[in-house]
């Protein structure tokens, strides 16, 4: 576990020297890559060059880094020198543009100006070791091709937040020396998009897909603060910019404080989650720019969850972080993942700007919100369903009633398995999740109906949320496109002690049989048991106990009235788990159901201290109300409204 600033810098120095000798290897012998980005072979490379670079500059001020470049031992300073001389000279047979084409000229610049945004963020805060090393006439060569493509770049950005990073080139060309007033009204449009993004209480929403997950969620608040630390203090917008930054992430982060576990691991969901404790890095750097923080709980959260990654993840031979979670695992990342897009975690170093004497390293460490009391929390802004609950007994867990993703515009633009990313029904921060591939589907945390031939299985796709509280949160899907008028209806009841209960209300169109999963469980080894419906590893047990009943029959049905259910656990599709390369999780199916509608309840368990309460939540219909009782709390859900 790191303490201190310095356990933290002398970490981040062992990660940065074999991270930077397998990028200089790679890029000296031409390699070509095998884990690209979809945007192509060039860019690929340069994530794995300059992606380093956003946390590099606390490490260059404050020691030597040498690395071995095709057998010469050289300072990173002066490799990186002769690595922008050489890939911004137009004569140059490695020069980074060689071959963009019209084609591909809109691809290549917003990727490669984000790329070098992080070379650009490294000399503003290093600028005698990496800028002024160079010759005027190097300098004037490096300045015009990255203002050339920058200016392009935020003329043509995808909106979203992709137009930070030329926004931020230009700001460090401008305190280099250049002129940069050819870009000034392509400048404020892009302002005026990410102003735009904003919805309320801290939360942005992330573009034209209207996101709101693990990547988002940090991304509007770290670049902003860059923002914040590196722009012109003489600008006239300048401190209303300040005031209106600061304040929301001031916001935000204390809501987000409630995403980390006990041991710094957090609840995430969504995309981009290779990026690791990238997270941590707003922290760091709203500390910087001047946020009211609280900077013990603020250095608590740094340390935790940059300490989580390294002490739970399985090691590599080179080591150095790869395409995934806590191992490699490529199937698992998005088609814009290569091997160095993944560097965007070094963010996470940026608290180290704060230097050893600041009030981020100074404070003593305050608790985090889960080691206080339990909690049950819910998302400030309207429209965003996501309620947070930690408890010492499983952890975070993120209730999830919201879209997050899907929309019906972009429909064919799915990231993998996007329903696994975005729409489950809770994401546990120990449990992990699990996602799909083309031949095992992953009902985890999902209710999903199945064809009677098997041949067809949903999942809990695109979500109309109904309403949301902390105490109960109603949705409602359609399982598949092709079938409107089957609808799930959805009541989730968060309780406590690793409980929640899940009431469905199915109306089924035609014959179909339900699966129902619980939490996954990541394991390391062999050593588990999966026993109908209980799951166990260790001190982990996962549980989900459900039972179904034709609607009509609800009142006051018998055991005879019960749909037969089978109870069972299926295994994850190897490498598609968030924590391990290996998961299992508890479930049930039913048989072929005919056209009619049903009522189901699940009682969902989930811990990690291996304890099983002799009394779980008991569940009971009458009059198509369900009343869920567990010890002194008593709930009553209408079931024939939605």
């Amino acid at each position: 576990m790191l303490h201190t600033r310095q356990d933290l810098m002398n970490l981040a120095y062992s990660l940065y020297i074999p991270m930077l000798e397998k990028a200089a290897r790679r890029y000296q012998n031409g390699e070509i890559p095998v884990k690209i980005d979809h945007v192509g072979y060039s860019c690929t490379m340069l994530e794995e060059l300059f992606r380093p670079l956003w946390g590099i500059a606390p490490l260059l001020l404050e020691r030597e880094m040498t690395i071995c470049v095709a057998g010469r031992r050289l300072d990173v300073p002066s490799f990186y020198a002769e690595l922008m001389t050489e890939g911004t000279d137009p004569f140059s047979e490695r020069r980074f543009d060689r071959n963009v084409t019209d084609y591909d000229r809109e691809v290549f610049a917003n990727q490669a100006v984000t790329e070098i945004a992080g070379y650009l963020i490294a000399v503003r805060f290093a600028k005698e070791l990496l800028w002024d090393i160079l010759t005027k006439e190097q300098q004037d060569q490096i300045a015009d091709w990255i203002r050339r493509w920058s200016f392009y770049a935020i003329r043509h950005s995808w909106p979203n937040n992709h137009y930070w990073y030329p926004i931020l080139c230009l700001e460090v060309l401008r305190y280099l020396g250049y002129d940069c007033s050819g870009a000034d009204d392509d400048i404020a449009r892009g302002f005026a998009v990410l102003d735009g993004l904003y919805v309320d209480h801290g939360w942005y929403s992330d573009g034209e897909f209207g996101r709101f997950d693990y990547y988002e969620a940090w991304a509007h608040h770290t670049y902003p603060m860059l923002w914040i630390l590196i722009s012109d203090k003489s600008r006239t917008d300048y401190q209303e910019r300040c005031r209106v930054y600061r304040r929301r992430t001031e916001e935000f982060l204390v809501f987000f404080a409630h995403y980390f576990d006990v041991d710094g691991g957090m609840c995430a969901y969504g995309r981009s989650i290779s990026y690791r404790f990238a997270a941590a890095g707003a922290y760091g750097l709203a500390a910087a720019a001047g946020c009211r923080i609280k900077t013990g709980l603020a250095k608590r959260i740094i340390l935790r969850n940059i300490s989580y990654f390294f002490e739970n993840s399985i090691p590599t031979a080179d080591g150095v972080l790869p395409p995934g979670y806590l191992y490699e695992a490529l199937p698992f990342v998005e088609n814009y993942t290569s091997d160095g897009s993944v560097y965007c975690y070094t963010q996470g170093f940026l608290g180290l700007l704060n230097g050893e004497e600041s009030a981020l390293w100074q404070s003593e460490e305050e608790p985090l919100p889960i080691e206080k009391k339990p909690f049950l929390i819910q998302c400030p802004v309207e429209g965003i369903g996501v309620v947070v609950e930690g408890n010492p007994h499983n952890g975070v867990t993120l209730y999830n009633n919201s879209i997050h993703y899907y929309q019906e515009k972009y429909f064919s633009k799915r990231f993998n398995d996007m329903a696994g990313y975005y729409s489950k029904f809770a994401y546990n921060a120990r449990s992990g999740y699990s996602i799909s591939t083309r031949d095992t589907v992953s009902s985890e945390n999902m209710i999903s109906l199945c064809t009677p031939d098997g041949r067809m299985i949903s999942h809990r796709q695109e979500i109309e949320t109904i309403d949301t509280t902390e105490e109960l949160l109603i949705s409602r899907h359609i399982p598949f496109s092709n079938d409107k008028e089957t609808v799930i209806t959805s009541w989730i009841l968060p309780l406590a002690d690793g409980y929640h209960v899940r009431l469905h209300r199915l109306c089924l169109s035609q014959s179909y049989r339900v699966v129902e999963g619980g939490f996954s469980v990541g394991l390391r080894d062999d050593g588990f048991t999966a026993e109908d419906e209980v799951v166990r590893c260790g001190a982990q047990i996962s549980v989900i106990d459900a039972w179904g009943i034709a609607a009509g029959r609800a009142e006051a049905a018998g055991d005879s009235d019960r749909i037969v259910i089978k109870k069972d656990s299926r295994a994850v599709h190897p490498g598609m788990h968030l924590l391990a390369p290996r998961a299992i999780y508890p479930c049930y199916e039913t048989k072929a159901l005919p056209a009619g509608e049903y009522l189901f309840a699940a009682v969902v368990y989930y811990v990690t201290d291996g304890i099983m309460p002799e009394r779980p939540p008991v569940v009971t219909w009458k009059d198509g109300t369900a009343v869920v009782t567990y010890g002194q709390v008593s709930r009553s859900v209408d079931m024939t409204v939605s």
